[in-house]
């Protein structure tokens, strides 16, 4: 899961004389670096720093380590490519906000009730690596054909479901549309960089 900003400077060569051809390869390296966000040309700008805003207004409560979570890999002037992609261990879970589509896996996947179950501050299930049930109250079971995580509550009151267990879930709706972040922060700024590196480029030159 990766976008690419590839040199499209047909149109900026025109009207060029050799010098200035000659400065365009690395002044357009540096021109997809600073628009990625790679390098020396970060400086708190770029597309990572876009996706990481765009997560927050768009997903409930990322983490911050997945509002960083990217590898990169520079553009040079030999090889006119910059990468900014997902790291796995995000990509497996951002893939479903991004494309939707059915998660499934070996085990049960425990779903919150989250009007029923209290969640950590970025809406996940508090304590879920040292195990589902919390206090004596709480208990696995199946209920009327739903099986979870249940609390017991006060003697004559039905058991309150905390969390389901599903086989899949479904994600139909995609908040997180990287694709187009991507492609749309590029377009509108790459031309914008290339002009700025082409000058800073000629200047040195001299």
């Amino acid at each position: 899961m990766q976008i690419k900003i590839k040199d499209n400077i047909k149109e900026f060569t025109k009207g060029l004389n050799n010098f200035q051809k000659k400065q365009m390869p690395f002044a357009t390296a540096q021109a997809i670096n600073a628009t990625l966000g790679i390098g020396k040309n970060k400086k708190g700008k770029g597309l990572d720093r876009e996706y990481a805003k765009q997560m927050v207004k768009k997903l409930d409560r990322p983490r911050p380590q997945t509002t960083k979570a990217f590898y990169r890999k520079q553009a040079t002037k030999r090889n006119l490519v910059g990468t900014l992609g997902l790291i796995d261990w995000a990509a497996k879970f951002l893939k479903y906000q991004i494309d939707g589509g059915v998660r499934s896996q070996a085990t049960k996947i425990p779903v919150p009730i989250v009007k029923n179950k209290r969640l950590n501050k970025y809406g996940n299930i508090a304590g879920k690596r040292s195990g589902l049930v919390k206090g004596a109250k709480e208990f696995i079971g199946t209920i009327k054909g739903v099986t979870g995580v249940w609390k017991q509550q006060r003697k004559g009151q039905a058991p309150v479901l905390l969390i389901k267990f599903h086989d899949s879930v479904r994600y139909d709706k995609k908040p997180f549309d990287f694709y187009k972040i991507g492609n749309n922060y590029a377009r509108n700024t790459f031309t914008r960089q290339l002009d700025r590196e082409l000058r800073k480029a000629l200047k040195t030159a001299r």
